[in-house]
């Protein structure tokens, strides 16, 4: 079973991203000035781009004790804060992350968390979207309610047994694409020049899996929880459609502040294994559930140079047959430094104009003759 499930898991994201890449090719080859306003943003795409970065990536997994939410416990895997470097160049980004042992050295603390993380954020001129593809292996609980100091920075619970793996996909059309851009703000190779906004909806689509050794729940509180709190193992996904806006906001022409937040509500389905004095049983539910999208970014931005930093956020329904809907929510910081030269790039240039020659000479059509 878990072979089928992971198999699944890559088949599925290798098929969103293969769709993806070929939805986006085009429109981020084309930057003609036509195709957007350029007295409010303008495209460095065809630029060399290099960066400076770091990033956190961060996921919770929130369980509700009753249908008031009172008494969440948090899940968090041991996160590591990773610095890197990368270019843009007409369309392509390579991005390269280093996991530094000097910063990110307590796992005699917090314990250790084997992963894959693949998340992608994919912006183009009049789409937007989010990626995703986790192997998650290892949490302690951050938080319990009931009784953790406010400045509390001990973990309450090791649990390397548990594992969390997702698959997913967003896609926010944006509507106002000629006059607002989510590349300057999130993907530096444009430079928003006037404050606009535009409204964005799209469909979603996820898939997560739980598994642990015993419940997710601690023997000395578990009768406080729900018999739903109690999962050893689940499938959870929920697709529908969601919709909200963003907003840049330009001051004295070089400073940007854009934000965007998309609420979403479809179908949800889980299937889960509980633990109980009896032994373990299986309980199926179909229901309707929130979506939530949001993201923050903030900095400096010319024609040569970026200075900013970013945060994304979204959330995973955890759907049960009780009343309470417990949450995973993931994301990221992360800081650039970019510097923008307007360089050629020959093997690059040469490897583009292949690919050209190549879509332009039919190979469906000779292997037809």
């Amino acid at each position: 079973m878990k072979n089928i499930f992971v198999l699944t898991l890559l088949s599925s994201f290798l098929l969103i991203l293969g769709m993806t890449n070929s939805s986006l090719a085009q429109e981020f080859h084309d930057n003609h000035p036509s195709d957007h306003d350029t007295t409010y943003y303008i495209s460095y795409n065809e630029q060399l781009h290099l960066r400076l970065y770091t990033v956190y990536k961060y996921n919770n997994l929130i369980v509700n004790a009753d249908e008031q939410g009172n008494d969440n416990l948090t899940y968090t895997p041991n996160g590591n804060l990773n610095v890197g470097f990368g270019f843009n160049y007409k369309g392509l980004g390579i991005n390269i992350g280093l996991n530094l042992p000097a910063i990110n050295n307590d796992d005699d603390k917090f314990g250790e968390t084997q992963k894959l993380d693949m998340r992608s954020y994919v912006y183009g001129r009049k789409y937007a979207f989010d990626l995703g593809l986790q192997f998650y292996k290892g949490f302690y609980i951050s938080e319990l309610n009931r009784d953790t100091p406010p400045d509390n920075t001990d973990p309450i619970e090791l649990r390397g047994d548990m594992k969390i793996h997702t698959v997913g996909v967003s896609v926010l059309k944006i509507h106002n694409h000629e006059k607002f851009s989510f590349r300057a703000a999130f993907a530096q190779t444009e430079v928003q020049k006037k404050t606009a906004g535009s409204i964005i909806y799209g469909p979603y689509i996820n898939f997560v899996r739980i598994k642990a050794d015993s419940s997710l729940i601690p023997e000395y509180i578990r009768n406080e929880y729900l018999l739903s709190s109690n999962i050893v193992e689940g499938w959870y996904g929920s697709m529908g459609i969601a919709g909200g806006y963003a907003q840049s906001l330009i001051l004295f022409k070089r400073f940007f502040i854009t934000a965007a937040a998309a609420i979403g509500y479809g179908a949800t389905f889980g299937h889960s294994y509980y633990e109980t004095q009896k032994g373990n049983v299986n309980d199926t539910a179909w229901k309707g559930g929130v979506k939530i999208n949001s993201r923050v970014a903030l900095g400096y931005n010319t024609e040569r140079t970026y200075v900013g930093g970013s945060f994304v956020l979204e959330s995973y329904n955890i759907t049960t047959s009780e009343e309470n809907m417990s949450l995973y929510w993931m994301g990221q910081f992360r800081f650039n430094v970019v510097r923008r030269f307007n360089w050629k790039v020959g093997p690059l240039d040469w490897a583009f104009d292949k690919k050209d020659k190549l879509l332009k000479s039919g190979p469906y059509k000779k292997q037809k003759n």
